[in-house]
C-alpha cells in the first residue's frame, strides 16, 4: 500500500479555503460593477460569469447572492438575473445621497495634511481619462474615472465612508457606463469630468476643503444631469442576454 494512502496516516495538507476563492469571485464582480462593466437591465447567468471569471459555479453563486442583497443584481426570473435597471426617481435618491457623502469625503481629504504623492496619483489617474478619451477607449475611461474618485475618497481616512459611497457607485456605475450608447455624449461628459477633476485636485493641493467638495459635488451633478437626458431619449434601454 502506498504511505499516502493508508488511513492511518495523519496528513499535515493544509485545507483549501473555499470562503478565499468566493470573496475574490464577489470582489471581481463588484470591482466590475464600479468599474461600469455591466449594463442596467443586462441579463447575466451564473454559468456565463463562473465562465468568464474561470471558475465554478458555486463561488459566483455566493457572490451574486451578496450582491443582490445589495442591489446590484436582482432575480428577474426563476432561474435569472440581471443587474438592477435603470429606475429615475431610485438614481435621483442615489445621486442626492453621494453628492453629499463623497464631497464629505473630498473634503476631508482635502483637510489632512498636504500629500504630494495623493496630487501625483490624482493627476495619473485623471490625465488616464483624457488618454482614454483620445482613442475612443470609454472602458478605460470608465476605469480611470473610477479609480481617481476611489483613490481621493480614501484619503479622507475613513474606511466606512467608502464603504458606503463604494456600494451607492454599484448601483450607479452601470447607469453611467450606459452612455457608451452615445459615444458624442459620452466623451462630452467625460471631457467635462476631467476638467472638474482637475478643479478637485487643485483644491486638494491648496488645502481648500470647500472647494474640493464644491468640485465634486458638481462633478456628480454634471454627470447626472447628461444621464438624465440620455434616458429621456430613451437611449439608455437594454436587453438581450450578457455573461
Amino acid at each position: 500500500m502506498n504511505s499516502f494512502d493508508n488511513p492511518t496516516r495523519k496528513r499535515r495538507l493544509a485545507p483549501v479555503d473555499v470562503t478565499t476563492v468566493q470573496e475574490r469571485v464577489y470582489q471581481s464582480l463588484r470591482l466590475g460593477l464600479l468599474k461600469g462593466e455591466f449594463l442596467p437591465g443586462e441579463q447575466v447567468s451564473i454559468r456565463g460569469l463562473a465562465g468568464v471569471l474561470g471558475t465554478s459555479p458555486m463561488p459566483v453563486r455566493d457572490a451574486v447572492a451578496r450582491l443582490i442583497a445589495e442591489r446590484a443584481f436582482e432575480q428577474s426570473g426563476p432561474r435569472s438575473l440581471r443587474v438592477v435597471p435603470y429606475l429615475a426617481s431610485d438614481h435621483e435618491s442615489y445621486i442626492r445621497i453621494r453628492m453629499q457623502l463623497e464631497g464629505y469625503a473630498a473634503e476631508r481629504a482635502a483637510s489632512a495634511p498636504k500629500d504630494p504623492k495623493l496630487i501625483d496619483t490624482l493627476k495619473r489617474h485623471n490625465d488616464s481619462i483624457g488618454e482614454a478619451l483620445e482613442i475612443g477607449d470609454f472602458d478605460a475611461a470608465l476605469a480611470g474615472n473610477q479609480a481617481f474618485h476611489f483613490e481621493l475618497y480614501r484619503a479622507a481616512g475613513y474606511p466606512q465612508l467608502l464603504d458606503v459611497v463604494s456600494t451607492l457607485w454599484l448601483r450607479t456605475g452601470p447607469i453611467v457606463a450606459s452612455a457608451r450608447k452615445d459615444a458624442a455624449l459620452f466623451d462630452r461628459l467625460f471631457h467635462t469630468g476631467v476638467h472638474i477633476h482637475g478643479d478637485a485636485i487643485d483644491a486638494v493641493a491648496r488645502r481648500d476643503a470647500a472647494a474640493a467638495r464644491w468640485a465634486i459635488k458638481l462633478d456628480i451633478r454634471s454627470s447626472n444631469l447628461a444621464i438624465r437626458r440620455f434616458y429621456k431619449r430613451g437611449a439608455g434601454e437594454t436587453g438581450g442576454a450578457a455573461s
